[in-house]
């Protein structure tokens, strides 16, 4: 066969096939778009000095993206090669030799993956200054422009490289699939998901095994760093269980429904036993769109979370709009002076001293310590596992930042955690003293990942106490303990001054004295920098997994249409009528088209707990903030994926009745 008569052969098997191959090449479209995006932004200049960390977030969603283009793509070119197997026999029937059936696959797929590559370059540029001005957007620059998003060339070239080779994949591997095959084993592949599936034993028990593992580990974990080491184990384990009760529970419920007296009415007998077949050619699919459904609300409920608390990380980071902190260490002796040369070096930053507003003096203190019941201990490099941090304050400086009036005896103390689990005590002792406990709203800064214990003690006499009793490592490798220092801060609004020049101003008087200066606005902006890249990364992996499952789910319904074609029309020759025949199939495609959206929904608010402390690292204090965006992000999941049971629905119907 010679190439032209090869590429007939291919032009006229592709319109043929359309109904398979559109989908094929938008979807495919679409994630490639997207990875040509995430690389030009990669590797874009504006993007690069927006945020130290936002190139490393757009990288790691460069390999999410590539390597989730890769698998798609592997399962949608299984899933038309599996289609076509009768197709393939029917050459192999008619004279033509594998080579020539191999050589028709490679023109086919090299004018598919054409057009995807025509579609990732054209809509990449087009699209990609969109999505450019909606990060700059996401980052609050405004002053990034249509301009800032050059074509990117390096970005074209990864692109398509990852297109060839995904190319060379399918063709060596459809190759590789012939060569092994005989006509009649490619017919036989064809009807491979007929028969009513078998009931696994062995692979019910280790499904049940590792959700109740996974759901375990979700629902006891306690701590920002446990949830960080254990989120990942957790999920692995429910993913495999998914897969594993899909193939297997899944069949055990539906023969149990088999040994009812109401099984053998007319709607429950077609219905259970169309379950049946259709689980064991489409479990697996099942089990991929429930975890795809579930990747999509986590992602982008954690992400909308994460990005709506920004205004808040940056007022508790920073109380006022400057701060400056000197790094000499606070005692007896020098307190008074510290804090005037502090109070002092702020008025002179000003003509007028009227200007500085909400000023305030604070002293702070901050120590590793292990907590024992009601008791804080010193944290030693002897000591296993990871420490809790201990931040102090005094009560003066507390009650001019928030405008109390709050008065304490010697042996009382407020306190505030930065984690709701850990505020439990009435009591807390430190080393031979016990303090009452006043609970108060949590002061600790947003930028502590880690779990900690903020208190608010009487005076300068107090926190020098807790300073030599929970002393800090000065040498590690030698295990040499000094006491813990005591810092002084003074934070202050400015008013009638231009912000950017006066900024500049508290930072060139704050150098000399080698002062660490804070600035509110500068904070924020890095702040909307970090938390905005995220939200950005996570409507991206959000769209991936949509794609997916809106892939998975399409072709799955576009399988059972034609596997169902030709029992639709044996059930009508045997008598039965069309209404029953319609009600059985439809109750059978609700059944198969929800069940993944109610187990996504089951692993998303069992994962709650533990997503919700992972988002301590990005000082989210409040689980209503993440309830709120949960529950808001899964009822437009919902909304969407009814629509697309209705497009596919529509799809599976044609093919049935056509």
């Amino acid at each position: 066969m010679n190439f032209s008569m090869a590429r007939k052969f291919a032009f006229r098997n592709l319109k043929a096939n359309r109904v398979l191959e559109v989908p094929f090449i938008l979807s495919s479209g679409l994630m490639f778009i997207l990875f040509n995006i995430m690389a030009s932004l990669y590797n874009n200049e504006y993007v690069q000095t927006r945020h130290s960390s936002l190139a490393m977030i757009i990288g790691f969603g460069i390999v999410l993206t590539g390597l989730f283009t890769f698998i798609f793509g592997v399962y949608t070119t299984n899933f038309l090669l599996k289609r076509r197997n009768k197709e393939f026999a029917l050459y192999g029937v008619l004279g033509l030799e594998k080579r020539h059936i191999r050589k028709i696959i490679s023109i086919e797929f090299f004018i598919l993956f054409a057009i995807v590559g025509a579609m990732a370059i054209v809509g990449g540029y087009v699209f990609g200054q969109l999505t450019f001005l909606i990060l700059n957007r996401l980052l609050k620059d405004v002053a990034g422009g249509v301009m800032d998003y050059p074509f990117d060339f390096m970005a074209m070239g990864v692109t398509l490289l990852l297109l060839f080779a995904m190319y060379v994949f399918t063709v060596l591997r459809s190759s590789f699939r012939i060569y092994l095959s005989t006509p009649v084993q490619l017919l036989g592949k064809h009807h491979s998901g007929e028969g009513e599936p078998k009931s696994r034993f062995m692979l019910m028990m280790p499904g049940l095994a590792a959700l109740i593992g996974g759901y375990y580990i979700a629902l006891t974990t306690k701590g920002i760093l446990s949830s960080l080491f254990l989120f990942f184990g957790a999920a692995i384990l429910v993913i495999i269980a998914t897969y594993l009760l899909y193939v297997s529970l899944s069949v055990f419920m539906l023969k149990l429904q088999k040994k009812r007296e109401s099984y053998y009415t007319p709607t429950k007998f077609l219905k259970i036993s169309g379950l049946l077949h259709r689980m064991k050619s489409n479990a697996v699919s099942l089990a991929s769109i429930s975890i795809l459904s579930a990747g999509v609300i986590v992602a982008l409920s954690v992400t909308s979370t994460i990005y709506s608390t920004i205004e808040n990380t940056a007022s508790n980071t920073v109380p006022r709009q400057y701060q400056i902190e000197s790094p000499e260490h606070i005692d007896q002796s020098n307190y008074k002076a510290v804090t005037k040369e502090l109070n002092d070096t702020v008025r002179s930053t000003v003509d007028d001293s009227s200007k500085i507003t909400n000023d305030f003096s604070m002293l702070k203190m901050m120590a590793p310590v292990v907590r024992v019941n009601d008791e804080f201990k010193m944290y030693s490099a002897k000591t296993s596992g990871l420490p809790n941090f201990l931040l102090a304050y005094d009560l003066e400086g507390y009650n001019a930042r928030t405008n109390s009036n709050i008065q304490l005896s010697d042996d009382e103390l407020l306190l505030c955690v930065n984690q709701n689990n850990m505020a439990d005590m009435k009591n807390l002792t430190i080393g031979n003293r016990t303090f009452k406990v006043k609970n108060i709203e949590n002061i600790v800064p947003s930028n502590f990942a880690v779990e900690v214990y903020c208190v608010v003690v009487k005076d300068l006499d107090t926190m020098e106490y807790l300073s030599k009793t929970l002393q800090s490592a000065a040498n590690v490798k030698s295990a040499t303990y000094e006491n813990s220092p005591i810092t002084a801060a003074v934070s202050w609004d400015a008013k009638g001054v231009s912000e950017k020049s006066y900024s500049d101003v508290v930072k060139n008087i704050a150098d000399p004295n080698d002062y660490d200066v804070s600035v509110r606005a500068e904070n924020l902006k890095l702040v909307y920098g970090l938390n905005g890249g995220f939200l950005f990364l996570g409507i991206v992996i959000g769209l991936i997994f949509l794609t997916g499952t809106i892939l998975i789910t399409y072709y799955k319904q576009i399988s059972e249409g034609y596997e169902d074609r030709s029992k639709y029309q044996t059930m009508k020759k045997v008598g039965l009528s069309d209404k029953l025949i319609k009600k059985t199939s439809a109750s059978q495609i609700v059944w198969m088209f929800f069940a993944p959206l109610a187990v996504a929904a089951i692993h998303c608010m069992v994962a709650s707990k533990i997503v919700y402390q992972l988002l301590g690292l990005f000082a989210v204090k409040n689980f209503m903030e993440y309830g709120k965006f949960f529950f808001i992000v899964l009822a437009i999941f919902f909304i969407i994926y009814f629509v697309i049971f209705k497009i596919t629905s529509r799809a599976y119907y044609k093919i049935v009745q056509g």
